[in-house]
Order: C-alpha cells, then sequence, then structure tokens
C-alpha cells in the first residue's frame, strides 16, 4: 500500500515537471504524455496477421522513441490499453500474450523490457494470461541500422520459445517495420506448438513491408486468417510470412 502511495506520488511529480514527449511543450502528466496527444496520436491500422496504433512519426513516433530510448517506462500503461482496445476491436481472441524479448545484455542498459512492459498492460486490459515464452538465444544487431535482407539475416533463428500447444498468441512489440523480428518470432512460437501467431504494435515504419501498410492482407495470408500451425498430417511446419 505505502509503495503504491509513493508510486503515485512520483509518478505526478514526474508529470508535473518533465514535458509531453510527443509535443515537448505541455507537461507529461501522470501517464507520461500529455492528455491532447494521446488524442491526437492513434490513426490505427490493419490487416490479416498484425494491428497497429499509428505511424512511427509525429507525436506517436517520438512517443515511442521516449519509451525506446528516453527511459520513460511509464509509456506503457496507456499504449497498452490503446493497444487492448484495437485487438478487441479487430474481433481477435488470443489465449496468450507475449512481447518480442530484448536481449538480456540490452534489458540491462535500458533498465526495463519496453515490449513486455506493453505486453503485460495489453494482456491484463483484456483479461488473457501475459506469459514471456520468448527468450533470445543469441544477441543481435540493432535492426534500425540494417537493411531488409540484412534484418532477416539478423534476427533468423534467434529466439525460442516455451510449450505454447494449442495457444492463439498475440505477440506485441513497439514498431513494426519489415517484420523480420515478427517472422522469426513466430516461428519459434509455432515451432513450440502454437496454433496461430497475430502481431499487435504501437507504430508502424513507413519502412514497413507493403504488406502490412496497406489495410489488405498480406500474400500469405490473403485468405483472411493468421499465421497457424498446420495438422499433424500435413507433415510440415507453418512458416510465417517473412512480410507483416
Amino acid at each position: 500500500m505505502i509503495r503504491a502511495v509513493v508510486a503515485a506520488v512520483v509518478a505526478a511529480v514526474l508529470g508535473a515537471l518533465l514535458p509531453c514527449p510527443a509535443c515537448g511543450v505541455r507537461p507529461a502528466g501522470v501517464r507520461g504524455c500529455c492528455p491532447r496527444c494521446r488524442r491526437r496520436a492513434p490513426r490505427p491500422g490493419r490487416n490479416a496477421q498484425a494491428l497497429w496504433l499509428g505511424p512511427y512519426t509525429g507525436p506517436l513516433g517520438r512517443t515511442v522513441r521516449a519509451l525506446k530510448y528516453r527511459s520513460a517506462g511509464r509509456l506503457a500503461t496507456w499504449l497498452g490499453e490503446a493497444l487492448a482496445a484495437e485487438v478487441a476491436a479487430s474481433g481477435w481472441h488470443p489465449t496468450l500474450a507475449c512481447g518480442v524479448p530484448l536481449h538480456a545484455s540490452r534489458r540491462r542498459q535500458r533498465g526495463y523490457d519496453q515490449a513486455a512492459l506493453l505486453a503485460a498492460r495489453t494482456a491484463r486490459v483484456l483479461g488473457v494470461p501475459y506469459r514471456p515464452v520468448l527468450r533470445r538465444i543469441r544477441p543481435t544487431r540493432p535492426q534500425a541500422r540494417l537493411g531488409r535482407r540484412e534484418r532477416r539475416t539478423n534476427v533468423a533463428g534467434a529466439f525460442e520459445s516455451e510449450p505454447v500447444t494449442g495457444a492463439s498468441v498475440l505477440l506485441i512489440d513497439d514498431v513494426l517495420t519489415t517484420g523480420a523480428t515478427a517472422a522469426a518470432c513466430s516461428e519459434a512460437l509455432l515451432a513450440a506448438g502454437a496454433r496461430e501467431v497475430r502481431i499487435a504494435v504501437v507504430a508502424r515504419s513507413d519502412r514497413a513491408a507493403p504488406a502490412a501498410a496497406s489495410a489488405e492482407p498480406p500474400s500469405d495470408a490473403s485468405d483472411g486468417r493468421a499465421l497457424r500451425r498446420p495438422e499433424a498430417a500435413e507433415g510440415v511446419r507453418a512458416r510465417p510470412a517473412e512480410r507483416w
């Protein structure tokens, strides 16, 4: 009880002193982003496999960068709530939520894993279990510095998952660009027994794959379904689309 009160007081003080990361003008407030920017930021998009709150530009882009690079972990609360609202509106029915994990060394540098914070809040609002089932089994280079082909190579085989047999997994991250990381994580989840995988991200980069950039399903999901694990009788394992 005392800890919660202290945390609330600290959040209120920081909110009054720190500027909003989106506009840089008004106070951030207790939620880490001023009410005006929270109302303006989302321009949601969706296809069969992924949804996002808006583009990785303007107020939303600045907010995500604050979450990632400026120790503004408190932003994950309202961003996770916004993601949950979009997931609910999409008609998706996940049975498990997880985040795209940082490698342990990068998590120590940053002090937290922003995707884990987003996933935990999203799952709580949706009323589904949050389980950090994915693990990076080797360090990878920062994706932001790489081209499309290098991104795929960089994260290939970089993840493994705990067993998730039969689960409909909601995979959560901060930014979607080419979809290489999402594809690598999906492959690990499907190999661990997931029935299907969909992804929810805060922002979509303008460098994102064309399939993710439109409201139309990508070619690998032309039937309008999520990435699914095939029946065992088919004798092959589902492979996620390289483009989301």
